[in-house]
């Protein structure tokens, strides 16, 4: 009889153990549900990033150039080549909430078509432009950052990128884009070879269709 009631005793004192324990790990959950977990953003925060990272002036300058476009082509593979002249079309469209500026490039390079991509924007927080170019001839993705010049009609890229014709070798550029109206714009190419000057290799201008 004593062995029976001990054990009953054990039995209950365990069950009101575990009772206990639930109702702690309920009151604790219903806590942590109720707190911000440490390390996230309150909202107050979330605002202030939001508010931040929201399209602006330069986003807004992006957005007059979507469209159809023309393309009046001129490039040099050195610096002593012959110029080559080509024709172009280009088609510009915001995305991503106007954000950035998605670029579908197609031409003529030495006799064979040719396709490119270019996504532009404005990074607020390092208030840099910043530039992204691919294409159908290279493994490679070229990436830039700029700044723009004090009329609001420019900005000028720089960056580098590894050159064939050098086997490789990481070769700086600088672009510059000139807006001249919302209809039309240039942009221009300068690289520097090691060891040689710099000079302009590529110049686009940009009309748009009508």
């Amino acid at each position: 009889m004593r062995l029976r009631t001990n054990r009953l005793v054990f039995i209950s004192l365990a069950v009101i153990a575990a009772v206990a324990l639930f109702a702690r790990s309920g009151i604790s959950q219903d806590q942590s549900q109720a707190k911000p977990s440490a390390g996230l953003p309150d909202e107050k925060q979330m605002a202030e990033m939001m508010k931040a990272q929201a399209p602006g002036e330069q986003h807004a300058s992006l957005k007059k150039l979507a469209g159809k476009f023309d393309c009046d082509i001129t490039m040099k593979m050195t610096a002593d080549a012959p110029e080559m002249r080509s024709k172009g079309k280009n088609v510009n469209e915001m995305i991503f909430g106007d954000r950035f500026m998605k670029s579908d490039f197609a031409s003529d390079f030495m006799g064979k078509p040719f396709k490119g991509i270019n996504y532009v924007g404005y990074d607020n927080l390092k208030k840099k432009w910043v530039s992204v170019w691919f294409d159908d001839m290279d493994t490679g993705i070229m990436t830039a950052e700029g700044s723009g010049d004090a009329d609001g009609k420019s900005v000028t890229y720089t960056g580098e990128f590894p050159c064939p014709l050098d086997g490789g070798k990481m070769r700086a550029f600088r672009q510059v884009i000139t807006v001249e109206s919302d209809d039309k714009y240039t942009f221009e190419m300068y690289e520097t070879p090691q060891g040689q000057g710099e000079f302009l290799s590529m110049k686009i201008v940009y009309t748009r269709e009508k």
